[in-house]
């Protein structure tokens, strides 16, 4: 069985919510969860919903990281937070994923102090699928680092490749820049320097892809700077959340609109299925040594159980290896097929 290391502290949401993803009857039978996080708090919640403890391995974490605490100062100082002994549990071989809707900075900081960096890589990406109809579509980096150099968005762009070709199943997928137009010429000194890197790749590149293609027809991995992403990927999700909210009031606005949507249930639940991001499944943080998957901070107990079931693929596809392996062969085959000019930002 695959054991999961569960950050009951992450996320806005609190406690109760984390357990309630625990203990969610839709979980793959194959997974052995581990809740970390302050043992009192965790037996009360499990007292409070007659769940005996022994169904779980408790492991007792005396401090949590708050939202809005400085991520590497409170990773040095609160040595005993959840979202580190979670990270330690794996480093021992105790768990075999970690899986967390808290602070993601302090998530990312943890990571690289407890399990360190795959050979290739100077600095991981957050990556995360986006709904697509019909494709299947990964962008990073979400957050994880803002302010990148081009040499580092090649790395991500050969993290987010092995990661589509491995874990979702995609051979050879296709891989572009996120910018403002499709031109070469477009974007700022970062992506078209980026680009210039790409081009010259082994990766298989097609270009440009514009904000307004990510949903509709998007390449299979999307590279760009943590900043960026981060912001494109809330547009995307408050989008989606605004025009389910616009669709619900108009529907439910009248007698007749309502017998008009109870005809249209069945086309309303496909369409919010392929506007789900909460099914999405987490992001995977790539680049460390070890199997880590942050959920949204306000994500719901079933965002979190799709978050569970991420960690659990991506761990019995044994992630790590498969990124170890790869990124020292694509930097073999780049320095055979072409000598590049160091590029700085």
């Amino acid at each position: 069985m695959a054991r999961i290391a569960v950050d009951v502290h992450g996320g806005d949401i609190g406690v109760a919510h984390n357990i309630a993803a625990a203990i969610d009857k839709g979980l793959s039978s194959d997974i052995e969860l581990v809740l970390v996080g302050h043992e009192h708090q965790i037996e009360a919640e499990l007292r409070r919903l007659s769940i005996p403890k022994t169904r779980f391995r408790v492991v007792h974490a005396e401090e949590a990281i708050g939202m809005e605490e400085s991520a590497s100062l409170s990773v040095r100082r609160k040595t005993n937070n959840s979202i580190s002994v979670a990270l330690d549990l794996m480093r021992r071989g105790e768990a075999d994923a970690v899986v967390s809707a808290g602070h993601s900075g302090a998530l990312v900081a943890a990571s690289l102090m407890i399990l360190g960096r795959i050979p290739g890589v100077s600095r991981p990406a957050l990556g995360t699928r986006i709904p697509s109809k019909g494709q299947t579509a990964f962008v990073l980096d979400i957050g994880a680092f803002t302010d990148p150099r081009p040499e580092v968005m090649l790395q991500h762009g050969h993290l987010g490749a092995a990661y589509v070709e491995a874990i979702l199943g995609v051979p050879r997928p296709a891989v572009a820049l996120l910018s403002n137009g499709e031109e070469p010429g477009k974007g700022d000194a970062l992506t078209r320097a980026a680009r210039e890197l790409f081009e010259a790749s082994v990766l298989h590149f097609v270009g440009y892809v514009e904000g307004h293609e990510m949903l509709s027809k998007p390449p299979h991995v999307t590279v760009t700077d943590g900043f960026t992403g981060n912001v494109a990927l809330k547009i995307a999700e408050g989008t989606a959340s605004y025009v389910a909210r616009l669709l619900r009031d108009e529907l439910t606005a009248t007698t007749r609109t309502k017998v008009l949507a109870a005809l249209l249930r069945p086309t309303f639940r496909a369409l919010r299925m392929q506007m789900d991001f909460d099914g999405i499944g987490g992001a995977p943080l790539l680049g460390v040594n070890g199997v880590v998957i942050a959920a949204h901070g306000r994500s719901a107990p079933r965002a979190l159980v799709a978050a569970i079931e991420t960690a659990n693929n991506a761990a019995r596809n044994e992630l790590p290896a498969r990124l170890r392996d790869t990124l020292p062969r694509q930097a073999r085959a780049e320095a055979a097929s072409t000598t590049l000019t160091p590029v700085t930002s």
